[in-house]
């Protein structure tokens, strides 16, 4: 048998440990093959190799045994299983799996935000010590396999500092207030400001402190101040106080809840319908406008979206993204608002533009060309 056949072979038995380990019951050479098929492992391959395969695990010191398996028809078949625990020379099962490893190795690139925390350093710690105890052709595999999926956009890695990171987790973790230097999407320089870090939210490859001001005026119905998201892009500075606070009774994962972003406003969020027509239906169910979300048909082929809890600032740039194929029923005050922005967004594009001009007025005396 030449390196490139022993190499296939190695990783079919490989993952033959894995199948005959995770299964209930015994598994026919037909089962076997379906789950090596499945998991991308062969296309196809003769019943003998497969057995040849599973005896060859024998030569390892698993326990394998063979019996009979009832098929739909009737029929008894050969089946295979591995019992732990029978014989002195019994293996345990493998310290790492294939889709343990190549899951580890795809979650990193997602934590390339994160590059610089411990949360970084813990993940490579960790698959370093499964890459020692793995074999080459292991981890020749993965690093094969895991170029099939792609992390889009990959941020630059490290992305932020490593001693902002580590003094913004030691404020959170601690729970003292933070002094940073930050610049608003609207400024135009960094202005200092104290904050109460509660937790880092990454978002959309970013990350953002999810925090409230020391100097607190609107009161949120937690009993703290509204949280506020500070986007690390734009903070030039932090450093921890020695001011301890009291966290906010709700936590953010559950503020979050009722967004689809990181948007938060001190007022409470209202209940919404859009309809979405045909032609964006399918764009609005795999890419949601709110999580909780409830879709209802419509007999022309569109849907309506029910949101019980949701935020104009946030649902309004959906709705008007998907421009002529989209409308806000309900409600009805956010409804005439949209409708007064769509006529000074086609103000616009009048010859002229909109200034000085009513917009309704241009839009019923032009034609459009």
């Amino acid at each position: 048998m030449d390196s490139i056949s022993r190499h296939e072979q190695l990783l079919r038995v490989f993952h033959l440990i894995d199948i005959l380990f995770g299964a209930r019951e015994p598994q026919t050479t037909a089962e076997l093959k379906a789950a090596l098929r499945e998991r991308g492992v062969i296309d196809e391959m003769s019943d003998k190799n497969i057995r040849r395969d599973v005896l060859f695990l024998e030569k390892f010191g698993y326990a394998v045994r063979r019996s009979g398996k009832r098929s739909d028809r009737g029929t008894t078949r050969a089946a295979w299983s591995i019992q732990p625990g029978r014989g002195m020379r019994e293996l345990t099962p493998p310290a790492v799996s294939l889709p343990e490893l190549l899951s580890l190795a795809v979650a990193r690139d997602f934590l390339a935000p994160l590059a610089g925390t411990f949360y970084w350093r813990g993940i490579g710690q960790l698959l370093s010590k499964l890459e020692s105890i793995a074999t080459p052709e292991l981890i020749a595999y993965v690093n094969e396999h895991k170029d099939g999926l792609v992390v889009h956009p990959r941020p630059p890695r490290p992305k932020y500092g490593t001693r902002m990171l580590a003094a913004i987790h030691r404020a959170i973790r601690n729970r003292v207030e933070l002094r940073i230097r930050y610049q608003a999407l609207g400024a135009d320089a960094h202005r200092p400001q104290t904050i109460r870090p509660e937790a880092m939210v990454l978002y959309e490859g970013s990350l953002y402190i999810a925090g409230r001001r020391a100097s607190a005026s609107k009161r949120s119905r937690d009993g703290g101040e509204t949280i506020r998201f500070y986007k690390l892009d734009r903070v030039a500075d932090a450093r921890p106080t020695s001011k301890v606070f009291e966290r906010g009774r709700v936590p953010v994962d559950t503020l979050l809840a009722d967004s689809i972003t990181i948007y938060r406003s001190p007022e409470p969020p209202r209940p919404f319908r859009i309809r979405i027509d045909a032609a964006r239906a399918r764009w609005a169910r795999e890419r949601p406008f709110h999580p909780r979300q409830k879709v209802r048909g419509r007999g022309d082929g569109g849907i309506t979206l029910v949101i019980d809890r949701g935020w104009e600032a946030e649902i309004v740039p959906q709705v008007l993204a998907l421009g002529e194929h989209a409308e806000i029923l309900e409600p009805h005050d956010v409804r005439q608002r949209v409708a007064a922005t769509i006529l000074e967004m086609a103000a616009r594009y009048m010859p002229g533009g909109a200034r000085g001009i009513d917009a309704e007025e241009q839009l019923a005396t032009t034609v459009f060309e």
